[in-house]
């Protein structure tokens, strides 16, 4: 049977191969993070296996996990403009400006878990809340759970954070740290482990998946329960080869993909860390601290600052903040 390879931008020729009689259309997804990592695992591998499935051999998807096809995350969107792949896996934060609306899933006191921060943004983005995503076709859309606090010292109170040095990604969540007395330090996942066992940074928030997913457990032993918001994340094509594919096809890939992915992915992904903190509490060598009451009040009204800020500073601020509330409220009343 042959295999036609096909490039981004030649549509006609993805056409061409789309229809041609027992043909299969072949569709490489990029995935910079670990094979490991729940979201390959529970979220992008079983979509591609049910898209496979669901077209009878008409698509063939193969998946490239751990960066083969390129390990920069800031340049997976790049690389579906290149046509070096076809869809990727993609953390918006890593593309400053080009999505302008995500960061209200980042804000402090919002989601309390991934299966309701996931359905809350798939509804947002659906709702046609979030910018940026014209030119393409997002066939699934997650968050994790809220972050907590991992590092490498003694961590009782948010006192114990001021002046330490804190790794973070994006505007919101350095502004978030500067708001606990913390110093932010912007730098890729993938040197984190590095970082801590040198000294360069003290301290990293990240849900407990991540952690082990990225090597970060290994050189952490103080957790501080106290959460930031939630990091979103999804899996696109070019809105150029999504039309140039068979109507059928892509109605199976939206099928498996949409409202019912992020309800899949976020119950693993509340699964996995909820195992993963009774794992670390149940280990003699780490240290989990839960926060007091009075401990909670100061964190919520340290990090109102940040969240203040960036709703004053976005010309659509409320009305996400707002359009967010309501769609958890909405989650939780069903």
């Amino acid at each position: 049977m042959l295999k036609p390879a096909f490039a981004i931008g030649t549509a006609a020729a993805l056409w061409a191969s789309a229809v041609g009689a027992q043909e299969t259309i072949d569709l490489k997804f990029a995935v910079f993070t670990p094979e490991q990592e729940i979201t390959y695992q529970e979220a992008m591998k079983p979509w591609a296996e049910a898209v496979m499935e669901a077209t009878d051999g008409k698509v063939n998807i193969q998946l490239f996990p751990g960066g083969t096809l390129g390990r920069d995350g800031s340049k997976q969107i790049k690389m579906l403009k290149d046509g070096v792949a076809d869809i990727a896996f993609i953390i918006p934060a890593y593309n400053p400006g080009l999505f302008p609306d995500n960061a209200v899933i980042e804000l402090p006191d919002t989601s309390a878990n991934a299966t309701e921060g996931s359905v809350a943004f798939w509804r947002l983005f659906e709702g046609g809340n979030l910018r940026g995503y014209e030119d393409f076709e997002v066939l699934g859309m997650f968050t994790t759970a809220p972050y907590s606090i991992h590092g490498t010292f003694p961590i009782e109170t948010m006192a114990d954070l001021k002046g330490k040095k804190i790794r973070i990604a994006g505007k919101l969540e350095q502004q978030c740290v500067e708001a606990i007395g913390a110093v932010p330090v912007g730098m890729p996942i993938s040197k984190i482990p590095e970082s801590l066992s040198r000294g360069v940074i003290d301290a990293t928030p990240m849900h407990y998946a991540a952690l082990h997913a990225f090597g970060v457990a290994g050189a952490t032993d103080h957790h501080y329960h106290n959460v930031l918001g939630s990091l979103p994340f999804g899996f696109i094509m070019t809105r150029e080869a999504f039309d140039a594919l068979p109507e059928d096809v892509q109605a199976v890939m939206r099928e498996k993909g949409g409202e019912a992915l992020a309800r899949i992915f976020g119950a693993a992904m509340d699964a996995e860390n909820a195992k993963l903190v009774q794992q670390t509490i149940d280990d003699p060598d780490q240290t989990v601290v839960e926060p007091s009451e009075q401990d909670r009040k100061d964190w919520a009204e340290a990090v109102s600052t940040c969240v203040n800020a960036w709703t004053a500073e976005h010309d659509k601020g409320e009305e996400l903040h707002q359009a967010l509330i309501e769609q958890l409220e909405a989650i939780r009343a069903e």
